[in-house]
């Protein structure tokens, strides 16, 4: 019925989740989506915090993700050098806030969702580029490419950090990039540490990170210093330029490049948006990076669009069949949380940023003299289901 129906222009993570949910909280939902192949490896891997196992238990979907990813039991902190910086005990964390950490394949999530909305009997369209969408008072007409035209009671904006849903609810024009990571996948695990995320941070910009993937596979990412970023600009490969920049960091890092096919390697850049302030009007509402891109410090950004998902279903729920105050409600809970994530995300994000070998020096030494109890409790906040710290209320 399409008075009851809610349209997600979206169909990656957080659409999908948000499909999920609404079809819980008892709602019609259909889903459009821009890729005709939503299963593309991409290179990329996930780390899915307790936060959003939590949130993806609140979809149905937590079993079959724990099943199919690999637990984290502890991040690391190195130098470029391999010296100890700071840990995050993050099994500990997951056992207080009651739910585990793991990492996954961005392709193997995907399908799990697909497989699940499927289940569920959720269309989903795929091949369906969003143009632009219109409300007429009792419902929107979401306008596609080819010229079809999606009507539904709501709309979910889930079409990532270039939405076409956000053009017309903000009209900010376009996303910034801020940086440009290389990322592949290792088809052998380097010496890379069990069960672990591990960061080290280059002397002059950039680092690199890996985690493993299970069955010997170890999913890495090099954040990109300006000299790398101007050659691979120049058209130099992706693998060349991150196996050249590992030589100045332990042997393990070089290892998980060399393990890695050049088809794999990709460099892809993250776009954010500065601003966050407005995520709906009327009957559309903006979920996951369509509403608070942000960059890829602490890997939120799937878990935060998961956490939205969750919350929108939540809110559906108990909406009484008012679609409009549902969404005002989701998006009044979810604001102050992600205005406190961005602003220690994008704090960090500088940070590691630093190009100048003495403040990378002077950063070190103070990431390795913090009190780790403060980290702890910073951590605990973060991968705590849609928690909001009592001094950022």
């Amino acid at each position: 019925m399409t008075a009851q129906r809610i349209v997600v222009a979206g169909g990656g993570v957080g659409g999908l989740a948000a499909a999920l949910a609404v079809r819980r909280a008892g709602w019609e939902v259909e889903v459009v989506e821009r890729a005709v192949d939503p299963h593309r490896e991409a290179g990329t891997a996930f780390n899915l915090w307790s936060n959003a196992l939590t949130a993806l238990e609140r979809v149905g979907q937590a079993d079959a993700v724990l099943t199919a990813g690999d637990r984290i039991d502890a991040m690391q902190l190195w130098d470029h050098r391999g010296r100890f910086l700071a840990a995050t005990p993050v099994a500990a964390i997951g056992r207080a806030v009651g739910a585990p950490s793991v990492n996954i394949r961005r392709s193997d999530l995907t399908r799990l969702l697909y497989e699940a909305c499927k289940d569920a009997d959720i269309p989903v369209r795929l091949g369906a580029a969003v143009r632009s969408y219109r409300q007429d008072g009792i419902s929107v007409v979401l306008m596609l490419e080819d010229g079809t035209e999606v009507r539904g009671s709501a709309l979910v904006g889930a079409d990532g950090a270039r939405s076409a849903v956000r053009r017309g609810v903000v009209g900010d024009g376009d996303p910034e990039a801020v940086s440009l990571p290389v990322r592949g996948i290792a088809e052998s695990d380097g010496g890379a540490p069990p069960h672990t995320v591990l960061m080290a941070w280059g002397p002059r910009g950039g680092g690199f990170g890996c985690w493993p993937l299970g069955d010997g596979q170890v999913s890495w990412t090099v954040g990109t210093n300006s000299l790398l970023r101007r050659r691979l600009a120049a058209g130099e490969p992706p693998k060349q330029v991150a196996a050249d920049f590992a030589t100045g960091f332990p042997a393990m890092f070089g290892e998980l490049v060399r393990a890695t096919p050049a088809a794999g390697v990709a460099a892809v850049p993250v776009l954010v948006r500065r601003s966050a302030d407005v995520w709906g009007g009327g009957r559309v509402t903006l979920l996951g990076d369509a509403a608070h891109a942000m960059p890829t410090v602490f890997a939120q950004g799937a878990c935060q669009a998961l956490e939205d998902a969750a919350v929108l279903g939540a809110e559906l729920t108990r909406a009484d069949g008012d679609v409009v105050a549902a969404l005002r409600s989701y998006e009044n809970r979810r604001r102050p949380r992600l205005d406190w994530l961005r602003r220690r995300v994008f704090t960090l994000d500088r940070m590691q940023k630093f190009e100048n070998p003495l403040l990378c020096r002077v950063r070190n030494v103070m990431t390795r003299k913090a009190p780790p109890e403060k980290s702890a409790r910073g951590w605990t906040q973060m991968l705590t289901f849609d928690h909001v710290p009592e001094e950022a209320r």
